[in-house]
């Protein structure tokens, strides 16, 4: 008897503490799909919550919406790069090392444009609607809540003091074409690449990844686009339908100039928001993947086999009571 009940309290704490895991451990993230090919839609990105920043995607199709505004922008003067603006705190550290990298190497960083917020970015991309024509504009120029600028994490770099985009052949953009992935950043849309990134070729647009994940990226030899749509995006993505209007919204702001170089400013896909239902910053869901079916009798597989083992303990212990009984009659 006493040895039953002891068996019996055992398997009882065993599944307690058991049941109090959560009822599976995350797996990795695996696409939703093939990467689509470029074309216009409004789709909520996901992961798009902050403290997924290194793993949102937006471009083309993805895009985080107006209501998403990075919490933790500081400015970027102390960290060594000219021109001001904002960056996440996440990325500070790297690109303070960075731009002493750089600078130590002859080639100081500048900045021509760092984060936007989505008003912001509605003027710009405006303007270039109004002054190149819709088709053309989107080759170079992000809608607004698809820009990586509204991450927080971009910035479109200049040589060091000046206010136009690096060349990836020369100076500080040739520094940071072989260099800058080292410290966490890549370009977003290098080279040849048009037909997968969506944009043309930017070697002033850099986004930062965090150290690990951009030597990942750099090593894969895929596109930053590529590489976290195969990673990370759990979107599903639907077929093609009626094409997104020219802008998303009206100016909000003054428009800002284009850049001395004469070329465009450049915008681009980017990433998270969480949308007026729920708490910004907080993990969001909105376009479920597939279902998996990986339960037991509508039970994650952790707690069907706990449940599974304390009825069959209950179901011996039950049974060692009454034998005990008749031994004892």
């Amino acid at each position: 008897m006493l040895r039953t009940a002891r068996a019996l309290a055992a398997s009882l704490a065993l599944g307690a503490a058991l049941m109090s895991f959560p009822a599976s451990a995350p797996s990795p993230a695996a696409a939703v799909g093939d990467l689509p090919t470029c074309r216009l839609d409004d789709i909520p990105t996901v992961p798009r919550d902050y403290d997924s920043w290194s793993m949102t995607l937006v471009d083309w199709i993805l895009d985080v919406g107006p209501d998403y505004k990075p919490p933790d922008l500081v400015s970027i003067s102390n960290a060594g790069v000219t021109g001001g603006g904002q960056i996440r705190k996440v990325a500070f550290d790297d690109l303070q090392a960075m731009a002493n990298a750089a600078r130590a190497a002859g080639t100081p960083l500048g900045n021509v444009s760092s984060y936007r917020s989505y008003r912001t970015q509605a003027a710009l991309f405006n303007s270039y609607v109004n002054g190149y024509g819709f088709k053309r504009a989107i080759t170079f120029s992000a809608r607004p809540g698809h820009s990586e600028h509204q991450l927080g994490l971009t910035i479109d770099f200049a040589p060091g003091g000046r206010s136009v985009f690096v060349s990836e052949d020369v100076g500080a953009g040739k520094w940071l074409s072989n260099n800058a992935w080292k410290y966490g950043w890549l370009m977003s849309y290098p080279k040849g690449k048009k037909a997968l990134t969506c944009y043309r070729y930017e070697p002033w647009h850099y986004r930062y990844f965090g150290r690990d994940l951009a030597k990942a990226i750099h090593d894969s030899g895929l596109t930053t686009r590529e590489y976290l749509w195969s990673h990370f995006t759990q979107v599903v993505v639907p077929p093609a339908g009626p094409v997104p209007s020219a802008s998303a919204a009206p100016p909000a702001s003054p428009v800002a100039s284009a850049p001395a170089t004469g070329a465009p400013e450049t915008p681009s896909a980017s990433p998270s928001f969480a949308p007026a239902s729920a708490p910004l910053g907080s993990p969001v869901v909105p376009t479920p993947a597939p279902a998996r079916n990986d339960t037991i009798l509508g039970l994650a597989p952790p707690v069907a086999i706990v449940l599974g083992g304390l009825v069959v303990v209950l179901a011996g212990s039950v049974l060692g009571l009454r034998m005990s009984r008749r031994r004892r009659a």
